[in-house]
């Protein structure tokens, strides 16, 4: 898989989050928790506007960039666990703490599944917004853990 297929997987991937935390806000028993389910939702897209600007990066200035880090395997498998996830939210399959729970596994994840982690990036001012972006999602993890104790 080429980097610029990896990364529109990545992009591909961000999406679905954000898609599972806005359905997931729906299901909040308070409007707290609906917020902040809500602004998780949106800082995944945030990532994945990332991203894109990574891509378009890379289209422009491929010497940036090495090699792929993760496999295509491990990138799909991320993206299919988050499908089944959304799809049994969709079929009200789960409650409120059984999605959170996976979400936190899920994130756990996903972690890797940036562009930092995705590919070697040779231009230190690139690297440094990719590693925002995964702390980002370390704080994704303490968030949803939160959320968690305040649902059970």
């Amino acid at each position: 898989m080429s980097i610029t297929a990896l990364i529109i997987e990545a992009i591909d991937l961000e999406n679905l989050v954000a898609e599972i935390y806005q359905q997931t806000a729906e299901l909040a028993p308070s409007e707290n928790i609906a917020k902040e389910l809500v602004s998780l939702s949106g800082e995944e897209r945030d990532h994945a506007n990332l991203l894109r600007a990574g891509r378009n990066y890379q289209a422009r200035a491929p010497e940036a960039f090495g090699q792929a880090r993760i496999s295509k395997e491990e990138l799909l498998e991320g993206i299919k666990a988050a499908q089944d996830l959304l799809a049994r939210i969709e079929n009200k399959k789960l409650l409120l703490p059984q999605i959170l729970g996976e979400l936190l596994e899920l994130e756990g994840r996903f972690e890797k599944i940036h562009l930092h982690t995705l590919v070697e990036i040779h231009d230190e001012s690139l690297k440094k917004l990719f590693q925002r972006l995964a702390g980002e999602d370390r704080d994704h993890l303490n968030r949803l853990t939160r959320l968690l104790e305040l649902i059970k």
